[in-house]
């Protein structure tokens, strides 16, 4: 119940409550166009994770697939709208398993892989070190009440954040080190590292 009221209360932030205007928009012309050095570069690396975010939740819920409802289309659809896909699945799909595991076994040892948690780690380090060129959080707050874009892009990362510690304690409830899905976004992937 508790995903289903974050659910709604994420599309009514999304639709009604968002500052920014969705018309004259300033920071989705300078994404399209790749005009990423007017773009503050917090802005950039939270816009840049929540790309990432969903690899981990590819990763974390395909290899524990044998819950009520597949796990994969929310997974892939996440891609696009973030947070908005899954908590519907966290809401009525995540529930006792009632399945064999749906995932290939190929694709089970792919993701399992050093060489897939390293490539994920990889790719977090990059997008972290973009904040080496200097950010400013006063910029990031005016970002947030200019652009209706930084705004739900903004609480669809803390959404996804709590969801990814969730999913760790959840489905990996003996895992040592399980502290470790709290350091965002590459958390739950070295969980997964350290006990392997």
């Amino acid at each position: 119940m508790i995903f289903l009221l974050i659910w709604l209360l994420l599309i009514g932030y999304a639709v009604f409550l968002a500052p920014g205007t969705g018309a004259n928009n300033p920071v989705i012309p300078q994404l399209l166009s790749g005009d990423w050095g007017a773009i503050d570069p917090l802005v950039l690396a939270v816009f840049n994770s929540l790309g990432i975010f969903p690899l981990v939740f590819l990763t974390l819920l395909l290899l524990n697939d044998r819950m009520r409802w597949p796990a994969w289309p929310f997974a892939l659809l996440s891609f696009g709208i973030g947070a908005f896909s899954l908590l519907p699945y966290y809401a009525f799909g995540l529930r006792k398993p009632e399945k064999k595991l749906r995932t290939p076994r190929w694709l089970v040892r792919f993701l399992r892989s050093r060489f897939w948690l390293v490539v994920l780690i990889i790719m977090w380090t990059g997008n972290w070190l973009t904040l080496l060129q200097g950010f400013s959080f006063a910029d990031y707050v005016d970002s947030f009440f200019a652009s209706s874009l930084v705004s739900v892009m903004t609480v669809d990362w803390f959404v996804l954040y709590g969801l990814s510690v969730y999913t760790v304690y959840r489905l990996y409830p003996d895992a040592r080190y399980k502290r470790l899905a709290w350091v965002p976004i590459v958390g739950p992937v070295l969980v997964l590292l350290v006990n392997d």
